[in-house]
């Protein structure tokens, strides 16, 4: 699921690391000072509101 995540947002001429995305919702999560976005192992990601 990460790579899918990584390939849709920069594609694939792009080289992010692997811990791109971790710091990016994290940064959300502060942002939004909310506890709605959880996540979930082995899948990714879940938003809600």
């Amino acid at each position: 699921m990460r790579n899918e995540i990584l390939n849709a947002i920069w594609g694939n001429d792009v080289i992010v690391g692997d811990r791109t995305i971790d710091v990016h919702i994290r940064k959300i999560r502060q942002k939004l000072d909310m506890d709605c976005i959880t996540t979930v192992k082995g899948v990714g990601y879940k938003f809600e509101v």
